[in-house]
């Protein structure tokens, strides 16, 4: 499938040669009214949405290759096949001392058309209502709020009802039913959710009808980006054929953008992206007539404006780049959930492992019924329900500390389980096993995402500093020994379940924080590292103004998880699809 216009095809088929859909294909015209960097989540939707208007011309760049016919990112179930391949940016983390200072620890970054949406585990929260109220307030703009952004909630989902009536397991009014992303439930596995229910309940996280009703604190049904047995990533939901097809739309894979190139004089101002055929090796420069809007994520986002001069100065300067303005906020606040995965061994035959070892040709069934019919274990993951919640209110902690949160619906911290192995060490050859992943998600610690000084065209220093503040660790702590009490209820005598692990760390806070660090990775959630705010806040404070425009700056603006000024307490994927439908219908305004 080409998704470039015929006629720009037949135009320019003298020119070099560019990766684009369906293969290798002639280039472009190098002038677009719109030149959208970086194909994820919030690139898929404002091409779609941009391109909407056939009065204007938009360019698409995506450095990872094309997203079609990868079952790794077509299959649910197979998800995790995804990291350590050509489809993630396989970066890896600076040492900090909340991961106990390992080396090479992984952070997982979609590098394929669709972004992470394309390589996630799919789970589909669009955070509590007070998140997205504490960013009105924090901008002091209404249209931020909960409630005002439904429309756009709405208008990005086609939720997916199972068979026969809601059952209490999510609440109808609250989903959109014909937007982009296919949404479902996980009703495979059947056998776990009795205890998965009751177990919560005994340490205090109560049933939640619907996690995405603004107030997600308990245990929900998880829901996930899951439509007819296949992902539903941004790429399949907003880069459809139809609108692929649109002859004002370009999308160009495998293309890295390198810089932005300024125009001569001033006010400072960028027309030009300068991008690296990934196939031929070429480097290319592409006009944006109208803006280029920066939608590479939270890594790429500030990597590409430091490497066009646009960042603080004495880091700029120590890589040797010519400093075009001192922005100090350019890959800053970058703040991230820390997570802890957690097994236990049981005693039934009922779980996926036995899946992942391939048993008796088990995988290959099942394989082979999801290419018959979209359906069986493949076609979903191997988790059912999310749990949120919270430290005590009377915590000592908040004698020093103030709450974290966006209020008391919005959850410190959250425990998902899984219907297998979960743990990063390798699975038992032989073996039944249940886990949880354990994570902070109003999490304080703000690490940073700069070029790397001694080698600016390679990878980026990515620190998370993961647990650097007391509030953190015991949010960690708390939900480790929350996650150890619910494998302990007598919900899961039957399956005579022991821990995988030596839970006896959790006796003491220094043996907790001990296991902690080792044990815990930086996350796959971060946002902040050009984060909005307002028009008249101190220079230099934060990157882009309300119309995520680059301030200071004239032709750029940003749209991706990197503005989000907060960690969303939930899973990023959502919010960055209502910041690109919201920015969206900004720039189609006109502002």
């Amino acid at each position: 499938m080409v998704r470039a216009s015929l006629s720009s095809l037949v135009l320019t088929a003298l020119l070099l040669p560019s990766a684009t859909f369906g293969g290798v294909v002639p280039r472009a015209p190098e002038s677009f009214d719109y030149v959208i960097v970086g194909g994820g989540a919030a690139g898929s939707v404002l091409a779609s949405r941009l391109s909407e208007n056939s009065g204007v011309s938009i360019l698409l760049l995506e450095a990872g290759p094309d997203n079609q016919g990868v079952p790794e990112g077509i299959i649910p179930y197979i998800y995790g096949r995804n990291f350590f391949s050509r489809y993630d940016w396989n970066y890896t983390l600076v040492p900090t001392p909340g991961l106990n200072n390992r080396q090479n620890m992984p952070y997982f970054k979609g590098h394929v058309l669709g972004g992470s949406t394309a390589i996630n585990g799919m789970t589909y929260t669009r955070g509590p209502a007070s998140d997205w109220d504490r960013i009105a307030s924090y901008l002091g703009d209404s249209s931020w709020t909960w409630n005002n952004l439904q429309t756009f909630f709405k208008r990005s989902e086609a939720f997916e009802a199972p068979p026969g009536p809601p059952n209490n397991r999510y609440t109808p009014s609250v989903h959109g039913t014909t937007g982009n992303i296919g949404v479902s439930l996980n009703l495979n596995n059947p056998w776990i959710v009795p205890p998965t229910l009751q177990a919560a309940s005994d340490v205090g996280l109560p049933y939640n009808q619907d996690v995405n009703s603004g107030n997600p604190i308990g245990i929900s049904w998880q829901q996930f980006a899951i439509k007819n047995g296949e992902r539903s990533s941004a790429a399949f939901g907003y880069l459809t054929a139809q609108n692929a097809a649109r002859s004002n739309l370009n999308v160009r894979v495998n293309a890295k953008a390198t810089r932005l190139i300024p125009e001569s004089g001033s006010p400072l101002t960028f027309k030009t992206v300068e991008y690296v055929d990934q196939v031929t090796g070429s480097t290319v420069q592409v006009v944006a007539n109208r803006e280029i809007i920066v939608s590479a994520g939270v890594v790429e986002t500030p990597v590409l404006l430091q490497k066009s001069g646009l960042g603080d100065a004495a880091e700029l300067q120590a890589a040797g780049i010519t400093v075009r303005l001192n922005i100090p906020a350019v890959g800053k606040n970058f703040i991230e959930h820390p997570g802890v995965p957690l097994s236990w061994s049981v005693n039934t035959t009922l779980t996926d492992d036995e899946i992942d070892r391939n048993t008796n040709g088990l995988f290959d069934q099942e394989l082979q019924q999801w290419q018959n019919s979209r359906t069986g274990r493949l076609a979903q993951t191997s988790l059912t329900h999310i749990m949120y919640g919270r430290i005590p209110s009377n915590h000592s902690i908040f004698q020093t500390v103030a709450d974290p949160s966006g209020g008391p619906n919005a959850p410190h911290f959250e425990l998902i389980v899984a219907n297998k192995w979960t743990t990063q060490t390798p699975r038992p050859a032989t073996g039944n096993f249940i886990g949880m992943t354990n994570f902070v998600m109003s999490s304080t610690s703000a690490g940073s995402i700069r070029v790397n000084p001694s080698n600016p065209s390679g990878p980026p220093l990515i620190h998370t500093n993961s647990l650097n503040t007391a509030i953190d660790r015991v949010i960690m702590r708390h939900a480790l020994r929350t996650a150890i009490a619910y494998m302990r209820s007598p919900a899961w005598a039957p399956f005579n379940i022991q821990p995988a692990f030596d839970a006896s760390v959790a006796n003491s806070d220094a043996t907790l924080d001990a296991f902690i660090a080792s044990n815990a990775f930086g996350g796959a959630h971060g946002v902040g590292t050009a984060k909005i705010g307002r028009a008249n806040s101190p220079a230099g404070q934060d990157v882009v103004g309300p119309n995520f425009k680059v301030k200071g700056v004239q032709g750029v603006r940003v749209v991706d998880a990197s503005i989000l000024p907060f960690v969303p307490n939930g899973h990023a994927m959502v919010p960055v699809y209502i910041v690109a439908e919201k920015a969206a219908d900004l720039i189609k305004s006109g502002n």
